[in-house]
């Protein structure tokens, strides 16, 4: 067992620091001398409720964070080493609970900004999308028929981009990745995001072809016309 980081020359030394510990803390000496003296299991002793339990466990985390060895908080509190080590565990347990109660609240906090921001990239990708009337004549001659399409071109495929990566964040703060699920089930979420991928090069390549499209019609629309030649 480690020694104390603090020696004292006596236990009357040992007392009055751990003493002044707690009521530095907050704690009176009416309240001290009720856990040291009238607390406890035994003989003519006041039996624990939940308060006093409550105010023994929080000298102890104080004599603790004072440097004091849990021999040196038996003897301040009067207490077994084994209810000291007990209170410690319960302490520290408390403390990883309160750890993983505020990871959860921040991993909540990011899962809701990334779901926002997912929703936000899927509407500007929607908002992009051009719609172009097109006029063709049935048949193919000047006499035939006109039938007016719209057409409606692939939107900004950068705003699909955004929310597959926010997808990507949510299953990494999830610790999706971090699972070994059945072959079924990983296949499956892998083969989500492989179509969401062809599904983003496939808006590309729509967005290439109607950019060349367009670039035709521009150059035939801008190119002179000649006067014809008298005979």
């Amino acid at each position: 067992m480690a020694k104390p980081e603090i020696h004292f020359t006596d236990s009357e030394e040992e007392l009055q620091y751990g003493v002044k510990v707690l009521v530095e803390s907050g704690f009176t000496p009416q309240q001290i001398e009720r856990i040291r003296d009238k607390i406890g299991v035994g003989p003519g002793k006041i039996p624990y409720d939940k308060e006093t339990v409550g105010q023994r466990r929080y000298m102890v985390q104080e004599l603790l964070a004072a440097r004091l060895s849990n021999r040196q908080i038996a003897n301040v509190l009067k207490l077994s080493k084994e209810t000291v080590a007990s209170d410690r565990n319960f302490n520290r347990q408390l403390w990883a609970q309160e750890i993983i109660k505020s990871q959860d609240v921040h991993k909540a906090r990011i899962l809701s900004e990334q779901m926002e921001l997912k929703d936000l990239a899927m509407k500007s990708f929607e908002r992009s999308k051009k719609k172009r009337t097109v006029t063709m004549k049935e048949g193919g001659d000047e006499e035939g028929e006109s039938i007016v399409k719209i057409e409606e071109s692939a939107g900004e495929s950068s705003f699909l981009t955004v929310a597959k990566g926010c997808l990507d964040q949510q299953a990494r703060i999830l610790g999706l990745y971090d699972l070994k699920p059945q072959m079924e089930e990983r296949k499956s979420y892998k083969g989500f995001l492989d179509d969401l991928a062809k599904t983003i090069n496939d808006v590309k390549e729509k967005e290439q072809k109607d950019s060349a499209i367009d670039t035709e019609v521009i150059q035939e629309e801008d190119v002179p016309q000649l006067p014809q030649a008298e005979n």
